[in-house]
């Protein structure tokens, strides 16, 4: 195997069709080097991937731009996904193309046309992408609503991103589907909301027209200080989300409830929800709430 081709392959980012490959060995080699692991297979026909690297949402999303053509822009959850800041898990990539595109979907591919162009891509990790700031308020725009926040959230954790950015992305979308709904969002997205789950709790909380909740709230006590993720500081009342994760170990369900406890003593009411409230239970969440904060009934949207 020649040096030109390795050269290729890296060039890639370490995918490569079988067609670039029987252009430098024969049938047989490839098999061989498929066979013993030095390259294996990809998720799509005609596509094969380095051996020695490492699976990665990066290396998956390169194989399938080789696929379905270079001149296409990962977008959406995929492009999210690529900067770290996917909180879908959506199995289905991604692809955008310009107005005119001729639909090339391949099984586990969507290719979209795009009126706004793709002018705008950077490369990131190999993968050329939509702007990060564009990709979170596409994928606000186009699943579910309780995504929203987290998804704006998370853009903003991530780094890849500012507050103004997004502003301006949302307001780039004018005309778009559901940029009404974007943009209403955008004030409310903040970097400090540890995970998705929380952020989807928040939102349910402004999707009812609670007041906004703090983040990061600062119990400060006699020179010792608790700190709550999502809280009302004025009414003293916080939210705390409990994933399945949260309590992994007798010590830290220890600390949990000595700090829950310390709270209380100190005059705050705290509130605990999981992913059942959130789902299913949210009108029962947002009334424990309400009430909790003093609200008078009617006052929210139940």
């Amino acid at each position: 195997m020649d040096f030109a081709f390795y050269r290729l392959v890296a060039a890639q980012g370490g995918v490569f069709s079988t067609a670039q490959a029987l252009d430098h060995c024969g049938d047989t080699e490839v098999r061989r080097l498929v066979r013993s692991g030095r390259w294996r297979r990809s998720r799509w026909r005609g596509v094969l991937v380095d051996g020695e690297l490492p699976d990665s949402p990066a290396l998956t999303v390169r194989a399938a731009a080789l696929a379905v053509g270079g001149d296409l822009v990962a977008c959406h959850s995929t492009a999210a996904s690529v900067r770290g800041f996917d909180v879908l898990g959506n199995p289905t990539l991604h692809f955008l193309g310009p107005a005119a595109l001729v639909n090339r979907r391949l099984p586990g591919i969507q290719v979209h046309p795009s009126s706004l162009g793709t002018d705008d891509a950077v490369l990131v990790d190999g993968v050329w992408c939509t702007p990060a700031a564009r990709t979170a308020c596409d994928v606000v725009r186009l699943t579910p609503p309780i995504d929203g926040l987290a998804t704006l959230d998370a853009a903003l954790r991530s780094g890849t991103c500012t507050k103004d950015q997004l502003t301006a992305a949302a307001q780039a979308q004018g005309g778009l589907r559901q940029v009404v709904r974007l943009r209403g969002l955008v004030p409310y997205a903040d970097p400090r909301v540890d995970s998705p789950m929380e952020s989807r709790m928040r939102w349910r909380f402004l999707d009812a027209r609670l007041p906004p909740p703090d983040l990061q709230v600062a119990v400060p006590v006699g020179g010792r200080s608790r700190y709550l993720d999502v809280g009302w500081e004025r009414e003293q009342v916080g939210a705390e989300f409990d994933g399945q994760e949260a309590h992994m170990t007798p010590e830290q369900l220890r600390d949990d409830r000595r700090r829950h406890n310390w709270l209380t003593e100190h005059g705050w009411t705290l509130l605990h929800f999981t992913g059942y409230d959130v789902y299913r239970a949210h009108r029962e969440m947002v009334a424990v709430t309400a009430r909790a904060l003093g609200l008078p009934p009617g006052s929210w949207r139940s």
